[in-house]
């Protein structure tokens, strides 16, 4: 779910620009008399009436800014600096303005003034730095905090901006570093602490998941009704794979703020990722109900009724996946697997062939990341064999379905894709001995027989291969009377798949064997 909490906390000025509010290091009663001697004689006033109209100036403007009111307090740090223009105090805060006000050259050149005018001014360079670090030039603004840290190293703002910088070069074990120093120094205050947990979850150390985890715990203590927070920590744990916890902390927020749509979804596939379908179900449904556009959620619906062999339920929601997001060829793969469980060969022949222009590696990706979570997942095995059978993998295809079939010798699909991987290799024997053991297991699977018909007669095993035609011919060429009911059923299994109206009619078998006709009167399912 792409709408998580990030990590900064801004404070929004009442002009509608959102930036993060830098500490203030502002000596304000540091007020510096040679700035105002600087002035012409004639024109100078006396230094006390300067020092006490500079020292109001900044004090002015520094409330001003403590309480985001960046526009008025423009016009008080201006005043102050042309009362005091060597003061590095009245430069910080005119950059401190305008960086807040969104103008960062002015910015950048206030806080350089300030820093030509006192080189050690901590607080000029740590905000130069980090506006550097928000224009990302991420080199520069590492020289600027670096030397923050070598003047102050408990500067707790230089230390989380650091931090923040190291963790966008992705070098998250050293960004973890500067995010501990930081709230040794500021204590639990939650950005850090989600900054922290952040950072030292991508860090994959031992030590350092075991410290976000106990931080996370911190916060759930002290944030133990921030919605926001928890939410955050809990996306977080659950992007780490830390689903126990992830859902755990999702219940407490969906208490906090019940019937959000995007807190059941995390919460739905938490519950899902621990193999807690019914949990998942019943979270996902709510939350499609809140809004059923995401095509997500059905396709995740869809997922949990197939694994309990609802292929109804699951038609319907991979139909819905589909027609919100018609590009996704994991989602027209999915309802052409369940077409073809429930017997309805052009829908399954018509979703393929949209998932194979929609490129197989989308479905592909899909089924390896359900694989990683859970590497004995037999139907993500079986599908995987399958793609790979359809793009030519052999050696794929190969391996992917014979790990299924350790898992699940009876897999119906498994065996058949298995049968028709050696045909491809034409390796007749392996193709045969596979295929027998599929219409063992399915004596109706037409396909499976006529597929044993061509490997009998390549072989030249003329009796064989004619007591397979004739079991073919006697499942797919039948009196007539028996076709025109098939047509019938299947145009009635067509209307019921595809959400049209449903005649009055007997329901047949799933797949193959010609059902038999409905009692007069016609009865209904």
């Amino acid at each position: 779910m792409s709408g998580a909490c990030r990590l900064l906390s801004p404070r929004k000025s009442k002009e509608g620009a959102t930036r993060p509010v830098r500490i203030l290091l502002v000596a304000l009663l540091s007020f510096d008399p040679l700035a105002a001697a600087q002035q012409p004689a004639a024109t100078r006033p006396s230094q006390a009436a300067a020092e006490s109209s500079a020292k109001q100036a900044l004090r002015r403007a520094a409330a001003l800014i403590e309480q985001g009111k960046f526009r008025e307090a423009e016009e008080p740090a201006r005043h102050a600096v042309e009362l005091a223009p060597a003061s590095a105090q009245g430069h910080n805060l005119l950059g401190l303005v305008h960086d807040q006000l969104g103008r960062a050259a002015e910015a950048e050149k206030e806080y350089r003034e300030a820093l030509r005018l006192d080189p050690k001014h901590v607080s000029a360079r740590h905000n130069l730095g980090s506006l550097l670090l928000q224009q990302g030039k991420l080199e520069q603004a590492r020289v600027e905090l670096e030397k923050v840290l070598r003047q102050d190293p408990k500067h707790a703002q230089a230390h989380f901006n650091l931090g923040r910088l190291l963790a966008a070069e992705r070098k998250f074990a050293e960004a973890a570093q500067h995010f501990q120093a930081a709230r040794k120094l500021r204590g639990d205050d939650r950005v850090v602490l989600l900054a922290l947990i952040e950072a030292a979850l991508k860090a994959e150390r031992p030590e350092l998941h075991e410290a976000a985890l106990r931080a996370a715990g911190d916060l759930e203590q002290v944030g133990s009704t921030d919605q926001r927070a928890l939410f955050t920590v809990a996306v977080l744990l659950a992007e780490s794979a830390e689903y126990e916890r992830a859902a755990q902390v999702f219940e407490r927020v969906n208490q906090l703020v019940p019937h959000s749509y995007e807190v059941l979804y995390n919460l739905g596939l938490s519950y899902y990722n621990l193999k807690k379908l019914s949990e998942a179900a019943e979270a996902l449904a709510e939350a499609a109900d809140l809004n059923p556009q995401p095509p997500e959620t059905h396709f995740r619906l869809g997922l949990i009724a197939s694994e309990h062999s609802d292929q109804e339920n699951a038609v319907l929601e991979f139909k819905h996946a589909t027609e919100r997001a018609p590009d996704r060829a994991e989602y027209h793969y999915m309802l052409g697997r369940e077409y073809f469980r429930a017997g309805y060969w052009d829908g399954a022949a018509s979703s393929y062939q949209r998932a194979s222009q929609g490129q197989f590696e989308e479905a592909r990706g899909h089924f390896e990341r359900q694989l990683a979570t859970n590497p004995k997942h037999i139907e993500s095995l079986a599908h995987l064999g399958y793609l790979a059978l359809e793009q030519g993998r052999y050696a794929d295809a190969q391996k992917y379905l014979e790990q299924a079939l350790a898992l699940a010798p009876d897999h119906i699909a498994a065996n058949y894709d298995l049968g028709r991987l050696w045909v491809k290799q034409r390796q007749s024997d392996r193709a045969i001995q596979a295929l027998r053991r599929m219409v063992q297991l399915s004596p109706d699977h037409t396909q499976a027989h006529y597929q044993l018909f061509l490997l009998y007669s390549r072989t030249k095993q003329n009796e064989l291969a004619q007591a397979e035609l004739a079991q073919f011919k006697q499942l797919e060429e039948l009196d007539k009377q028996v076709r025109r009911e098939e047509t019938r059923i299947d145009k009635a299994r067509r209307l019921r798949l595809t959400g049209a109206s449903e005649p009055d009619i007997a329901q047949p078998p799933a797949m193959g064997r010609p059902p038999a006709p409905p009692p007069p009167g016609g009865g209904g399912r």
